[in-house]
């Protein structure tokens, strides 16, 4: 038995020292780190996953990304739209200029005819005057070709069933969007002026016409001052017109006014 044991001593050492070698050729000549999993790996693992499956929207797909029902602008449209915004501010720039021309007009007319200016100034004034008249025939021919331009383009986007694309809305996320207030307060608050404005030139037309139906009633020309009496009639249904959109602009502000005061939204976005 003794016999045995050590000549199976002798077949299972040299196997030991074969796989003790072995395995130390494999190890590294450092110390070699156990790899762990910590649940902070877990965890960032989790948050990471879903970031790399969400891909970023491509342009081909932006007209899944439009709302619900609304169709997406086309590239045509979308410069259309710019081109109509473009159009239409300057229609009322032209329009405001040829106003503010006709009232300076007025002003300087009613400055002539005032007392107790001397010839000197009396001849300035005179100058100025015939210079703003020109300036103002040249303003309503500017205003004119720009109302038409945006007419034309309004009937362009009529005919290809383009829209202008719709202003901030009253909330975002759930709140008072207040770009929306701001832009509205912006628009109601160049109506009022505007308004204000033409109320006070129909009213200067008006009295001229007058001035002018009077002189020429001596004179007995029956045609001439049936014009002047159509010129006045659509004068004051003008500036009636006026008057009725100041009233409105004001009523409308005062109701912004009053819904963003309940939204939340600050005093100061209406100064």
């Amino acid at each position: 038995m003794k016999g045995f044991c050590r000549y199976l001593a002798a077949l299972l050492v040299p196997a030991c020292v074969s796989l003790a070698f072995v395995a130390g050729a494999q190890q590294p000549a450092g110390k070699r780190k156990i790899p762990t999993l910590t649940t902070e790996d877990v965890y960032s693992q989790r948050s990471a996953a879903p970031s790399a499956e969400i891909a970023e929207p491509s342009a081909k797909n932006a007209a899944s990304q439009a709302p619900s029902g609304e169709k997406a602008a086309s590239p045509e449209e979308l410069a259309w739209r710019e081109n109509v915004k473009n159009a239409r501010e300057r229609s009322k720039a032209t329009d405001r200029a040829a106003e503010e021309a006709e009232l300076r007009v007025t002003a300087l007319r009613n400055l002539l005819n005032a007392s107790g200016q001397g010839p000197r100034d009396r001849n300035q004034t005179a100058a100025d005057l015939d210079t703003a008249g020109r300036r103002v025939t040249e303003l309503r021919a500017q205003a004119r070709d720009a109302r038409d331009q945006l007419d034309k383009l309004l009937e362009e986007g009529r005919t290809k069933g383009f829209t202008e694309g719709p202003g901030p809305s009253p909330t975002k996320d759930g709140k008072a969007n207040v770009q929306y207030y701001k832009d509205r307060f912006a628009e109601l608050t160049e109506k009022l002026q505007t308004a204000e404005r033409r109320v006070r030139l129909y009213d200067d037309r008006i009295r001229e016409l007058n001035q002018r139906i009077t002189t020429n009633s001596r004179t007995g020309d029956n045609f001439y001052i049936s014009q002047l009496q159509q010129q006045r009639a659509d004068a004051q249904r003008d500036q009636d017109e006026a008057r009725a959109d100041y009233e409105s602009a004001q009523r409308d502000l005062e109701a912004l006014k009053e819904e963003g005061r309940r939204a939340g939204v600050p005093p100061g976005v209406f100064r």
